[in-house]
C-alpha cells in the first residue's frame, strides 16, 4: 500500500458540480452568442427591408413625376392646340355658317374642360412647384387648390421653416401626408374647412392637419385603411423614422399629426402665412 487516502465523497461531488457548472456556463455563453448573432441578422434584414422600401417609394415618386410631366407637356399641349384651332374654326364659321356656332362653342368648352382636368391631374400626381420651389410653396399651392376645386377652405401657416429647400424625401413625404389628410377631410369630415400647420422645432419637422368635422372613433369605426390611405401614410412615415398620430372623436373633428426628423445640415428659416 502507498499510504494515500481515497478521495473523500465531498471532494468528488464538488468536482463534479464544478465540471457541470462549467459546462452549463459554456452552453449559456454559446446560446447568448448565437442569440446576439441572430439579432444582428434580424437587424440587418430590417435595415435592408427599409432600404428597399424607401427605394421603391422613391421609384414610385419618380414615376409620378414622369407621368405628370407627360400629361402636362404632352397631352396638355395637344389639348391646348385643339382648343385654339376650335376657337379659330368657330370664329371663321360664325358669319357664314351660324348653325355651327353652338356645336363649335360646345366643342371649345369641352376641350377647355379636358385641358383643365389634365392639368389638375398632372399637378395632383406631382406638382412642379414641389420640385422647383420646395415644401412651403407646395403646401401653399395645395391649400389654395383644395379650396378651389372642393370649396373647402384651408388655412395654411408655417413657423420656423421658410422658403429654403429641405431634404427631398422629407419634402415629398410631408406633402403627400398633407395631400392625403386634406383629401380625407374633404371626403369624410363634413366640415367647411381645415387648418394646415408646418413648424420646425430643433431637429424635427411637425405637420398637422385639423378639421372640425364629424370625427370618428379610431378604435371602433376608423375609415377603411385602404380607401382613406391611413395605413399607407403611417407606413411611409415610419420608413423615414417619423411618427404619425391620429386624434379624433365623434363630434370633435380629426387631427392628423406627423413628426419627422430633419436631415442634418438643412438651412434655417422661418416665417408665417
Amino acid at each position: 500500500m502507498d499510504g494515500s487516502s481515497p478521495p473523500r465523497p465531498e471532494s468528488a461531488a464538488a468536482g463534479a458540480s464544478a465540471a457541470g457548472g462549467g459546462a452549463l456556463a459554456e452552453r449559456v455563453d454559446r446560446l447568448a452568442r448565437e442569440n446576439a448573432a441572430l439579432f444582428e441578422r434580424l437587424l440587418a434584414g430590417e435595415r435592408r427591408f427599409r432600404g428597399l422600401a424607401r427605394s421603391a417609394w422613391r421609384v414610385q415618386e419618380a414615376e409620378r413625376r414622369r407621368l405628370a410631366r407627360e400629361l402636362h407637356d404632352g397631352l396638355g399641349q395637344s389639348l391646348t392646340a385643339l382648343r385654339i384651332r376650335l376657337e379659330r374654326l368657330a370664329a371663321l364659321a360664325e358669319p357664314e355658317h351660324p348653325a355651327l356656332a353652338a356645336p363649335l362653342a360646345e366643342a371649345v368648352e369641352a376641350a377647355a374642360r379636358a385641358l383643365a382636368d389634365t392639368r389638375r391631374l398632372s399637378h395632383l400626381l406631382r406638382p412642379r412647384v414641389l420640385d422647383d420651389l420646395g415644401l412651403v410653396p407646395a403646401l401653399r399651392w395645395l391649400a389654395r387648390t383644395v379650396g378651389e376645386w372642393a370649396a373647402f377652405a384651408v388655412d395654411f401657416e408655417h413657423r420656423g421653416v421658410g422658403e429654403e429647400r429641405l431634404d427631398a424625401d422629407a419634402e415629398t413625404l410631408l406633402f403627400r401626408v398633407a395631400q392625403e389628410a386634406l383629401t380625407n377631410a374633404v371626403k369624410h369630415s363634413g366640415a367647411a374647412g381645415a387648418s394646415l400647420r408646418l413648424e420646425r422645432a430643433g431637429g424635427r419637422l411637425r405637420l398637422a392637419v385639423r378639421d372640425r368635422g364629424r370625427g370618428f372613433d379610431p378604435a371602433a369605426d376608423a375609415p377603411d385603411a385602404e380607401s382613406s390611405g391611413l395605413a399607407g401614410m403611417h407606413d411611409r412615415v415610419e420608413l423615414f423614422g417619423g411618427r404619425l398620430a391620429i386624434d379624433s372623436a365623434p363630434g370633435r373633428g380629426t387631427a392628423v399629426t406627423v413628426e419627422l426628423p430633419l436631415a442634418a445640415g438643412a438651412a434655417e428659416g422661418g416665417g408665417a402665412e
